[in-house]
């Protein structure tokens, strides 16, 4: 059975929403999979911290908010592996929140994470060999003791030109963990997020380092486990425009008004009256098209060429009776050609043609010598 053209339409948007909707499925669960977000349980994900601190005591503050804005009763910050760059402004409520007592937990080994380093004068330092352990570098860890090196493949350490941090754990003399003072807060600083990862805090030795990190932090507070800066940045809705860019309804508003377009397309019909076109063919004359070439040749100026064609045209056509090449000196040529045709004025052609050949000829001088031209050559 053939199908009509409609009905092939029909199939194709149906086609289409299919697959808008399995690419947003599709999405939707990269995101739910997304490495150390702190509501995924997969084996990457850092759940287990959050339940694990509300169990300690610690408050656990709602990651997904419409502004990153830390306020005063948040005591530690958790910014692991961190996807988009702490702007400007962001570092000035960071900064600020540090300097009046907050702990900032900055952990990551990718791009960001190394901008945001940058900030506190730190850098990335590639280990010359992978580490498989790392260890405490002073005895500091004692809130419980950490008995254990910590297993944990790294290959990034950090450096530094500062002077004030203290290294917390190292892995081939390297710093991996450090702390340094900051106002009345602190900032600890890492380049193994694996720490915090639900397969990880399974070890005691791990469980045992991160809550020597959650005691330099003093009282138990409230903790904010940073997911702004990880892609999930709700922000509020203000009008028609940003409730259709930021909705699903407002997507599927679009995603509606794209199909019907599409079908109008498709099916050729006009949005309005067509406006006739008008269909007057009018020859050129020939004339016209001279005329176009000698005003190119006038806009370009080249009188110059013109004249030097004028003088070979000029005495190809007086010698072509006689078989006289043009290319002859002038001279010569007027010699030539006077001795097969006496009537021949010799002295008035070498005037022509001497003009003729002379740079920087006006063009009014360029249409007499033209016209006179023609004329010999008419005669």
């Amino acid at each position: 059975m053939k199908l009509s053209r409609d009905a092939w339409l029909g199939i194709g948007i149906l086609l289409a929403l299919v697959l808008v909707t399995s690419v947003a499925a599709i999405q939707r669960t990269d995101e739910n999979n997304l490495p150390y977000l702190s509501t995924s349980s997969e084996p990457n994900g850092t759940l287990a911290l959050s339940l694990w601190l509300n169990e300690l005591g610690y408050t656990t503050a709602d990651a997904f908010t419409l502004s990153f804005n830390p306020s005063s009763d948040i005591g530690i910050i958790f910014i692991t592996q961190p996807v988009f760059s702490i702007t400007v402004n962001e570092w000035k409520l960071l900064d600020q929140w540090v300097d009046e007592g907050g702990t900032l937990i900055l952990a990551g080994t990718n791009g960001a994470t190394l901008e945001a380093m940058r900030h506190f004068d730190f850098n990335f330092s590639f280990l010359p060999q992978q580490a498989e352990e790392i260890s405490a570098a002073l005895p500091l860890l004692k809130s419980p003791v950490l008995a254990s090196k910590v297993n944990l493949v790294t290959d990034i350490g950090i450096d530094s030109t500062r002077t004030d941090y203290t290294p917390l754990m190292t892995a081939k003399g390297m710093p991996i963990i450090l702390m340094f003072q900051q106002g009345e807060g602190q900032v600890i600083l890492s380049t193994a997020p694996g720490i915090f990862t639900n397969q990880e805090l399974k070890k005691e030795a791990t469980a045992t380092l991160v809550l020597n990190l959650l005691a330099f932090a003093g009282e138990k507070g409230t903790v904010l486990f940073d997911e702004w800066h990880r892609g999930f940045q709700s922000e509020e809705v203000v009008g028609l425009s940003q409730w259709l860019q930021n909705t699903s309804g407002g997507h599927a508003i679009l995603f509606t008004v794209f199909a019907v377009f599409l079908a109008l397309v498709v099916q050729g019909r006009s949005f309005g009256r067509p406006v006739p076109l008008k269909h007057e063919i009018k020859r050129r004359a020939p004339l016209e098209h001279v005329t176009a070439i000698a005003n190119l040749n006038r806009k370009a100026g080249h009188r110059k060429e013109v004249a030097r064609q004028y003088h070979h045209r000029l005495k190809r056509h007086l010698g072509q009776r006689y078989r006289l090449d043009p290319s002859m000196r002038d001279e010569e040529y007027a010699d030539a050609l006077a001795g097969y045709n006496s009537s021949i004025d010799k002295a008035e052609l070498l005037r022509l043609l001497k003009r003729l050949s002379e740079p920087g000829i006006s063009e009014p001088e360029l249409l007499k010598l033209s016209a006179e031209a023609a004329q010999w050559m008419n005669e």
